[in-house]
């Protein structure tokens, strides 16, 4: 999409932070209306420093700017969406420190794709790409798009799967979407534009600076509505991603491995703790589809009605499975206080009938 020089210079310009940015299209609702403001109206706001608001007229005002505009939307397959506009992912949104602009080459997922998160080890190992391929090309074959980021390794084998079904696929960047890093993914690099896109927060001309990837792992995880983990080392960004899907109240799943594998250490432990095991690419689908359309098979419903438990804690117990899921999702579900639904999953633990695998993630537990 096309946007104004106003929308451009305010995306890409560095002399503001995203809280800076997002407190002044609070307050004149677009760039265009805070650039047709006099300095003295928008110090007086107290949103923005002087320093910075000389740098960005100056920058707004320089030749580089306007070539940077020209040459960034000479390519038809570039695009910058605002947190304001219609098409901008709604998760992300809502996601902690939220992006204010997301530079595009391609086209941003619709609101009714699913999307799936696929994270690994760079310096994967051939059970880890081989799985990572074909779980990539599973999910694009059932109807899910592919978010990853592009990374060596298991990102990168991922969104290869996606391309071999003919599927969507998102790659979010550490750099530019100009930029390709790493170079040998350059072949997918020139293929997901066409079959879904680049996206970044960072400005073009981004280089892949280690500070940005953190950054980035929190859009693959808030865009997405799980998170899957092929391989990953006990200390790996991949578990980074996991926590923040946590925190974000996805379902996370992960790949089990050797356990004298190191490459399989974060993967196992994650599981350990509760997160889904990938036992197979199909039980994979059938377990996603089922969080689409929820069953509750009979034997189910015969064992909760056998449950001693009062009314309330039947319904904190019911929204609760054997993946782990947050007090706050739980909350969201029920509309209980947060006093409340903490009293009552207190009582269900003491019961058995809960276990607590993070901090305030829980998951069904079977009363011995």
């Amino acid at each position: 999409m096309n946007r104004s020089f106003d929308e451009f210079a305010f995306a890409v310009t560095k002399c503001m932070d995203r809280s800076e940015k997002r407190a002044l299209l609070t307050a004149f609702k677009t760039p265009a209306g805070f650039f047709g403001r006099t300095d003295k109206t928008i110090l007086g706001m107290d949103i923005i420093k002087k320093e910075s608001l000389s740098i960005l007229r100056e920058e707004y005002g320089s030749r580089l700017m306007a070539e940077r505009y020209r040459e960034y939307f000479s390519d038809p397959l570039n695009g910058i969406s605002f947190i304001y506009d219609e098409d901008f992912p709604v998760a992300l949104r809502h996601i902690h420190n939220p992006p204010v602009a997301l530079f595009v080459r391609g086209r941003l997922p619709d609101k009714r794709e699913r999307l799936i998160a696929m994270v690994g080890a760079r310096r994967c190992s051939g059970y880890g790409r081989l799985f990572s391929e074909k779980i990539g090309k599973v999910l694009a074959e059932n109807g899910f798009s592919v978010v990853s980021g592009m990374a060596m390794g298991i990102d990168g084998y991922s969104h290869r799967g996606a391309l071999m079904a003919g599927g969507k696929t998102y790659a979010f960047l550490g750099s530019g979407t100009d930029i390709c890093y790493p170079a040998c993914n350059r072949d997918i690099y020139e293929q997901i534009p066409h079959s879904g896109a680049l996206i970044s927060e960072f400005p073009p001309g981004t280089g892949p600076l280690k500070q940005n990837f953190p950054d980035r792992n929190r859009l693959i995880s808030g865009i997405s509505e799980s998170v899957l983990v092929i391989e990953a080392r006990e200390r790996s960004g991949s578990l980074i991603t996991a926590d923040l899907a946590l925190d974000q109240g996805k379902d996370v799943y992960a790949l089990p491995g050797r356990i004298t594998d190191p490459l399989s250490a974060g993967t196992n432990r994650l599981i350990w703790q509760g997160a889904g095991m990938i036992r197979s690419s199909e039980s994979l689908i059938m377990a996603l589809k089922m969080e689409e359309e929820p069953l509750v098979s009979e034997e189910l419903e015969q064992a909760l009605s056998e449950l001693n438990l009062e009314k309330d804690e039947m319904v904190v117990y019911s929204c609760f499975d054997f993946y782990a899921k947050s007090i706050d999702e739980v909350q969201k579900e029920t509309g209980m206080t947060l006093l409340m639904l903490l009293r009552i999953v207190a009582a269900l633990c003491c019961k058995g009938y809960l276990k607590e695998v993070f901090m305030n993630h829980y998951v069904r537990n079977i009363p011995v």
